[in-house]
């Protein structure tokens, strides 16, 4: 009998543990989108403003559109994003090379 309340108890711990590990990958998912969001948005303003995309993404920051450069949450920093200028398209991805609950890298966001 104890034997199996050991192991219920051990089972629980671990569930939970999963769980909580599940929950923060959502939350830094959602704060991911976040980011994304805000800085294509600036993107976007910052070419329309001067008819041309940014060099970089310091360079939303120097000009005032952005204070700083946001944290990309899976890498904790906020120089890790991944950029590439192609013409007058400027694209922006998560640098992490993790995937996400749904399956994609992050990197393809």
């Amino acid at each position: 009998m104890h034997r199996a309340f050991a192991v219920l108890l051990l089972l629980t711990m671990l569930w939970g543990n999963i769980g909580c590990s599940h929950r923060q990958q959502l939350r830094k998912e959602a704060f991911l989108r976040e980011g994304l969001l805000v800085l294509r948005s600036e993107i976007g303003q910052f070419t329309l403003d001067h008819r041309r995309a940014p060099t970089s993404l310091s360079e939303l920051v120097s000009s005032g559109y952005m204070k700083r450069i946001p944290t990309d949450p899976f890498t904790g920093r906020n120089d890790t994003w991944r950029s590439e200028k192609s013409g007058d398209r400027f694209e922006v991805h998560s640098g992490a090379d993790a995937v996400s609950s749904g399956g994609t890298l992050y990197s393809s966001w």
